[in-house]
């Protein structure tokens, strides 16, 4: 019997390998599905953030977030983030959460927990109480979408004081801590920073569509804040990181529409 059963075997392998039903060379890759594959739930978007999330100079991410897909979305981004970072991130995460978010975007939310005060004891004790905010909210299960922080050295004066601009070294090292907290479950650092540098440099930014246009025809006259096209720009990058970063998202789950301009 020992002897009959591998020929068996081989004459039921011969059986399932007929023309009608040839063995097929599936690759790893062609086994997963979009299901398989790791994908953003955007059935309910909680936005964070401040000013250029509220939407001032361009407009509000809540609102285009809405308009590009079916998600149900809300913002809790304030405008007046800057006069209480640790308390207005707080409050945010808190709304967040009882939204029942199942992604927080969050892109500029960290933003003036480095530019607010130049105290390095503040600045190490707001960015640490943010990152706790935001466990909270990957706690009660969402992911976390969250930017690092760019350097602004064209804002205005009336917005930010030429002191409070952290030096390159600085505020590496507050990203290298944002970076860091990153690498866990249901997180998606987004290169915020990078996006902005060619603002700072005097340089072009490539849109979507090919087209290169100079940093600082994306943001208004403050220097600081996104106009309507530099808002639709982040966002329509974000839109492709994300399709990059977690494939198992639909391609057409966002569409970001480019606004007209005069």
């Amino acid at each position: 019997m020992r002897q009959i059963w591998p020929a068996l075997w081989l004459g039921l392998l011969t059986v399932g390998c007929t023309r009608e039903n040839p063995v097929r060379d599936v690759s790893h890759k062609q086994l997963l599905t979009g299901r398989q594959l790791p994908s953003l739930p955007l059935d309910r978007v909680a936005v964070l953030g401040a000013s250029v999330s509220a939407g001032f100079g361009g407009a509000p991410f809540g609102d285009l977030i809405a308009a590009a897909g079916p998600s149900t979305v809300e913002s809790f981004a304030n405008l007046f983030l800057f006069r209480d970072p640790i308390g207005e991130t707080r409050s945010q995460v808190d709304q967040a959460i009882a939204f029942r978010a199942t992604t927080v975007i969050a892109l500029d939310l960290l933003f003036w927990d480095v530019y607010q005060s130049t105290d390095p004891a503040w600045r190490d004790r707001a960015i640490t109480a943010a990152l706790d905010e935001l466990e909270r909210a990957r706690a009660a299960g969402a992911w976390i979408l969250v930017g690092d922080v760019p350097h602004i050295t064209t804002a205005s004066e009336m917005f930010i004081a030429r002191e409070s601009v952290p030096d390159a070294a600085t505020l590496a090292r507050y990203n290298a801590q944002i970076s860091a907290w990153s690498k866990r479950e249901r997180v998606l650092l987004i290169p915020f920073a990078s996006w902005a540098e060619p603002l700072a440099a005097g340089g072009e930014i490539e849109l979507s569509s090919g087209e290169r246009v100079p940093a600082s025809s994306l943001v208004g006259p403050d220097g600081l804040h996104t106009n309507p096209l530099g808002t639709w720009a982040i966002l329509d990058r974000l839109d492709h990181f994300i399709e990059r970063a977690l494939p198992g998202t639909p391609a057409d789950a966002l569409i970001f529409k480019r606004p007209s301009l005069p």
